[in-house]
């Protein structure tokens, strides 16, 4: 039973879908842009920089985009390209005191993505330098990045993260408004997994395995060592996923991911090899990521792929089919849909419970200053006193947990039903 391809739900904003249809890879003709009014493109501008849209956008300009819009991306690929001597500058000097110290490490993400996931490494945004450390290594790689001037950032709420606190230079540097500032300096992560089953409940141990398999590249007179090209698009997935089940945007990463498909729908080498080196469940979690990447921008996949998607487990199937799009929607209107998602990945009925009560009703709202809560409100709070804007801040998340519960649990039943094949008709949600 072939997974549906969704049509984008109205909850979407036309502007938006307009940017989706813009990255698109499906091989129909592109759309032009709708005539949009110069406060339209201001608030489509606004919010790719939020989603790390802008340049990936600003490789697809077109004939209708406004003059003022096309000079306005090419001065941020511009800036972002002198932004990239300071990541190279920086990753540097990081890794030289961390050699001399006897370090191991692997580089995760950033420029690691290029040259299979984006063009050229001059056209990712990129904010921090991350580094999987060994957990027998990471005391010691803190206390050289200490050495060097950085510091943890520790008004953050890191319980739930991946890596240890955020290391920052203190410095004069102030935010202008400019998103690509080459001046901006560049945070440090220290990450102590590549998959948290604390956070998930969901194991993986083959992760365990990437490691021994990891090796050297090169790019652009940088050498660092790095997951192999295998490993590097399952840590990739697995992020996206785990992005999906926490609610956090990921469209920019399974606009990468897309890319990457697309680009090697016909690699049977390395298709072969991915089969090879990673088992059943783990190709079954990364394949959640790329029915996304397909669903979202139309790209292409490698045959063997296509067969193991139409294999996945009814659960599974049959939330792709109902609730694909339901992370996109959830950057404009929230919902849950996710919860069903992570219940059924989870083998424990215990577990699966925990994880829809917490998700419905969570035991624990995030904090004011938590990373996820900054990221996904994509607003500043009225400037007050700190009591009655945490308040405000309670209140409204309450709010929004009670409104989309009886969306969710309708959701819920439906995907239920579905699964037992009730005659429901199938429309996807997206």
């Amino acid at each position: 039973m072939p997974i549906e391809e969704p049509a984008l739900t109205p909850r979407i904003p036309h502007a938006f879908r307009a940017v989706m249809n813009v990255l698109t890879f499906s091989q129909k003709p592109r759309k032009e842009f709708p005539s949009l009014v110069d406060k339209e493109w201001e608030s489509i501008l606004r919010f790719c920089e939020l989603a790390h849209l802008t340049l990936p956008l600003a490789e697809r300009t077109n004939g209708s985009f406004p003059q003022w819009v096309i000079d306005r991306l090419q001065r941020n690929i511009s800036d972002n390209g002198a932004r990239f001597e300071r990541v190279k500058a920086t990753y540097q000097e990081t890794s030289i005191a961390l050699d001399r110290a006897g370090v191991e490490y692997l580089v995760l993400k950033g420029f690691t993505q290029s040259t299979d996931y984006v063009s050229n490494p001059r056209l990712r945004v990129q904010y921090d330098l991350d580094f999987y450390c060994p957990q027998e290594m990471i005391e010691r790689a803190q206390t050289v990045l200490q050495a060097i001037g950085y510091r943890p950032e520790m008004t953050l709420d890191y319980s739930r993260a991946d890596h240890q606190p955020s290391l920052v230079r203190k410095g004069n540097w102030r935010f202008q408004g400019n998103d690509f500032d080459p001046d901006m300096p560049l945070s440090i992560e220290l990450h102590f997994c590549l998959w948290n089953e604390r956070t998930t409940r969901i194991t993986v141990p083959e992760v365990d395995n990437f490691w021994g398999r990891r090796t050297i590249r090169s790019l652009e007179g940088l050498s660092f060592p790095a997951l192999s090209r295998v490993d590097h698009l399952g840590h990739f997935a697995l992020h996206i996923l785990r992005n999906l089940l926490s609610g956090d945007w990921a469209v920019h990463h399974v606009y990468e991911l897309a890319s990457f498909l697309n680009d090697h729908a016909n690699d049977d080498e390395f298709w072969q090899a991915w089969k090879l080196c990673h088992g059943p469940k783990l190709r079954a979690l990364q394949l959640i990521a790329f029915a996304h990447a397909k669903a979202w921008f139309h790209c292409q996949v490698h045959d063997a792929v296509e067969v193991e998607m139409q294999a996945l487990p009814s659960k599974l199937h049959h939330w792709l089919q109902c609730f694909t799009g339901s992370s996109l929607e959830g950057m404009f209107c929230p919902n849950k849909d996710r919860i069903w998602l992570h219940a059924a990945l989870l083998e424990s009925s215990h577990e699966q419970r925990k994880v829809v009560w917490n998700g419905l009703i969570p035991s624990k709202v995030r904090g004011i200053h938590h990373p996820a809560t900054r990221l996904n409100n994509r607003r500043k709070l009225p400037d007050m006193h700190p009591i009655p804007r945490y308040v405000i801040y309670l209140v409204s998340r309450f709010s929004a947990h009670a409104r989309v519960i009886p969306r969710t649990l309708l959701h819920g039943l439906r995907w239920w039903m579905l699964q037992r094949q009730f005659g429901l008709p199938r429309r996807v949600i997206y």
